[in-house]
């Protein structure tokens, strides 16, 4: 009884931080979106409405894209409150779909995304909690990855117990001192000059993409690692997995 008590209290906390970050974070859009609505009315000409409506339809993306990620991360963190029950998992044919389906926005960025390595592995967890956390993971990285460059995902076994998921990408990276703040709700890199130099249209994003990875993985008993990729330059991510028994 105390330990259900204690969950309570825990997802009772949980929701109140959250719904207390997201209106916080809606209002800049929803500001923004009050802006361009304006600018729309006081156009003089066609070619100003067009711009304008551009612009609104841009800010619309974004604010549907933020309350998107907010669900995704309320069920994530309700899930991991509550607790389900586990399924087993073929990690590596998961990230072959969520590639195969990531490829058409990698194409259009021009970026290389490739799955050149993959061990056949099974882990203990939620199938479509796992395909989020993948998806999240590429879609930052071709985000932040410059035109031309390189997304690779790899999944591999090691040891008997363990499956290591990796993303590597050949864009700015992220500064050490940044890596812990931007696994957090809301937060992003500082910008530096190589995320300027970027598509700006491209990187706008909402904070929570890795905040959604973290939750999930910790949910997992997994721990999500940033650091330099030292194959292609940019970031690393790599989540370590409890692997089944073959």
């Amino acid at each position: 009884f105390n330990a259900l008590l204690s969950r309570m209290r825990r997802a009772f906390n949980a929701q109140q931080h959250f719904v207390a970050d997201a209106a916080h974070e809606l209002r800049s859009p929803l500001a923004a979106l009050k802006l361009q609505i304006q600018g729309l009315q006081r156009a003089p000409d066609d070619a100003a409405r067009t711009a304008a409506t551009s612009r609104l339809m841009s800010g619309i993306d974004r604010a549907t894209r933020l309350v998107e990620q907010l669900m995704v991360l309320a069920r994530q963190e309700e899930q991991a409150s509550t607790g389900t029950v586990d399924q087993a998992v073929s990690l590596d044919e998961l990230a072959r779909q969520v590639v195969a389906d990531a490829a058409p926005f990698a194409a259009q960025r021009e970026i290389d995304l490739g799955l050149p390595h993959a061990d056949a592995v099974v882990v203990s967890g939620q199938a479509e909690a796992l395909r989020i956390l993948l998806r999240n993971l590429i879609d930052n990285a071709i985000k932040y990855t410059p035109t031309q460059g390189t997304v690779d995902v790899r999944v591999e076994r090691r040891g008997k117990d363990e499956a290591v998921l990796t993303v590597d990408d050949s864009g700015p990276g992220i500064a050490p001192e940044d890596r812990a703040v931007v696994l957090q709700r809301f937060h992003r890199a500082t910008s530096t000059s190589a995320t300027r130099a970027l598509d700006q249209a491209a990187v706008q994003g909402s904070g929570l993409g890795l905040a959604i990875v973290d939750t999930i993985a910790r949910s997992h008993g997994s721990t999500v690692e940033l650091s330099d990729s030292p194959t292609l330059g940019g970031l690393r991510v790599t989540i370590v997995f409890q692997a089944m028994s073959e």
